[in-house]
């Protein structure tokens, strides 16, 4: 009679969970915890060890940690594209149910913009959409990279530019000059003030790289030291006209503004039609309109 071995069954990979796939999205897109964190609402011990459990339940590293943050490895990348394609029917059903629901102006709205624009263009006007509308919440996050709307990371963008791809609602709110400005005392008249490396790019930045008769001499990833360093006479700084001529100290450079940019106010389509959300645009697009005419 021949004996069978018996072998013993090994158990199935566990089934990753979907809440622990959206927090290595949000890694894999923000690449720290602290930003990660911020997009989902909790603090960054909670994104540690939702990674943890996942890299546990698919028994393989997802990230490698290093001196600029996290970095998806290799066996990531089919994690999270198969992340995204759940991800993707999962918002559509949020901002359709978001649309629909009742007409109550209520709840959070997120905003994201640059620095200047929120600090001088949507700041001031909260009072006045508060008292329109009591309950409604407002977030606003400040970034330099574009935040995606589809993904619900904001509701409403403003930007600098209109969007080239995406199903996205844009308004333009204005032309927006800059100008030169300097404190009437500056010792040094070749002296300016610029953006750094990492906003290169932009027309501002390119600007200041052709005037041969200008030194960045100070330089900054935000505009609030550049101002406080423009106002003590240390250095010139090119300015949107609605940032500088709320800076009584500094005055401006006459003749034709050397650089002009277009501003936008941006919402997904399907968000076009919640009232939180369509509130709050039609007030921003009319106080940002307001803001920009005056002189």
């Amino acid at each position: 009679m021949t004996v069978q071995k018996r072998t013993r069954a090994v158990p199935p990979p566990e089934q990753p969970d979907w809440n622990d796939l959206r927090y290595a999205l949000e890694l894999g897109r923000h690449g720290t915890l602290s930003g990660a964190a911020r997009a989902l609402g909790v603090n960054h011990a909670t994104v540690a060890r939702r990674i943890a459990a996942l890299e546990s339940s698919l028994k393989m590293t997802l990230f490698e940690r290093g001196p600029r943050g996290y970095r998806a490895t290799a066996s990531a990348a089919p994690v999270l594209a198969a992340a995204e394609q759940v991800e993707a029917p999962l918002l559509l059903l949020g901002r359709q149910s978001d649309a629909q629901h009742g007409a109550e102006v209520s709840g959070k709205v997120r905003i994201t913009a640059t620095e200047g624009v929120a600090s001088h263009l949507i700041a001031p006007g909260l009072a006045g959409l508060r008292q329109r509308w009591p309950l409604l919440e407002v977030e606003i996050l400040v970034e330099h990279r574009s935040l995606s709307l589809a993904r619900r990371e904001a509701e409403i963008a403003i930007r600098w530019a209109r969007p080239t791809k995406g199903e996205l609602f844009a308004t333009r709110l204005g032309p927006v000059p800059y100008r030169l400005y300097r404190h009437p005392r500056a010792a040094d008249q070749t002296a300016v003030a610029s953006l750094d490396e990492s906003l290169g790019d932009l027309p501002e930045s390119r600007w200041l790289d052709r005037q041969a008769g200008l030194r960045q001499v100070i330089r900054s990833n935000s505009m609030l030291p550049l101002i406080a360093a423009a106002r003590t006479g240390a250095c010139a700084i090119l300015l949107p006209e609605f940032v500088g001529r709320r800076i009584p100290e500094l005055v401006p450079e006459g003749g034709k503004p050397p650089v002009t940019r277009d501003l936008w106010l941006l919402l997904h389509r399907d968000l076009r039609k919640a009232p939180r959300v369509r509130a709050t645009a039609d007030f921003l697009i009319g106080s940002i309109r307001g803001s920009l005419a005056e002189r």
